[in-house]
């Protein structure tokens, strides 16, 4: 957000910004209203690309005992990968990625 209270996400917002005089905004434009701390509606202009209204995933609840052994593996060493990554993922139950 810049001092003027616009967003720019990308190089295709300030496009979109430009042509905000004309009545037809490009295809890769999403103008949207939202309201700020103050109560004042303003709108901005967002790329297509940027999926709002698609579900946020859930958030992965790990047991203690996964936790635990994460937190283990962590203050070892910081970065696990390759083979023993794999192995404490097969250990927690866990995917590769949730482990990294």
């Amino acid at each position: 957000k810049d001092q003027q209270g616009t967003f720019s996400a990308s190089a295709a917002t300030e496009d979109c910004n430009k042509s905000k005089s004309s009545s037809a905004d490009p295809d890769y434009c999403r103008r949207i209203l939202v309201r700020d701390a103050k109560g004042s509606i303003r709108e901005i202009i967002l790329p297509k690309g940027l999926d709002l209204d698609r579900p946020k995933r859930t958030r992965t609840s790990f047991t203690a005992e996964q936790l635990y052994r994460l937190e283990m593996e962590f203050q070892r060493c910081q970065y696990v990968v390759g083979r023993e990554r794999t192995e404490l993922a097969r250990q927690l139950n866990l995917s590769e990625t949730q482990v990294s």
